[in-house]
């Protein structure tokens, strides 16, 4: 059931991004895509993962939502572009940038959970 919450919670994540953000850029300009950015990365974020839609093993750090929305751009491109390779190597760009923000995420997750005494869970409990 975990499996399917993963693939319900990253589908969601996605369509939020490809569905909602380029509207609100091209309504409301800079602001629009700052709010989006603001607003929807937080609503998919609480989502999956303070409400535990997607799977998360206890210890491990898993770029789940830069995936997501980085294959809903690839699907995204398809889509739009009827299923030609021109469509799928447009969406390459979106893609690796899509990547590289997911695993810079990681890495500065990673840094903050060891820098951090509140992130430490028990063993940092433990030293005090």
């Amino acid at each position: 059931m975990k499996l399917l919450g993963t693939v319900i919670g990253s589908a969601i994540c996605g369509a939020l991004v490809y569905g909602i953000w380029p509207e609100m850029w091209k309504s409301y300009g800079i602001m629009g895509g700052w709010l989006a950015a603001t607003v929807l990365i937080a609503i998919a974020w609480y989502m999956n993962h303070w409400l535990g839609t997607i799977r998360n093993p206890e210890g491990t750090i898993w770029i789940d939502q830069g995936w997501a929305v980085g294959f809903a751009g690839v699907a995204w491109g398809i889509v739009r572009f009827r299923g030609t390779i021109s469509g799928v190597l447009d969406c390459l760009p979106t893609l690796c940038c899509c990547l590289i923000g997911g695993a810079l995420a990681g890495v500065a997750a990673a840094h903050v959970k060891k820098t951090h005494p509140a992130y430490g869970g028990a063993d940092a409990r433990k030293q005090d």
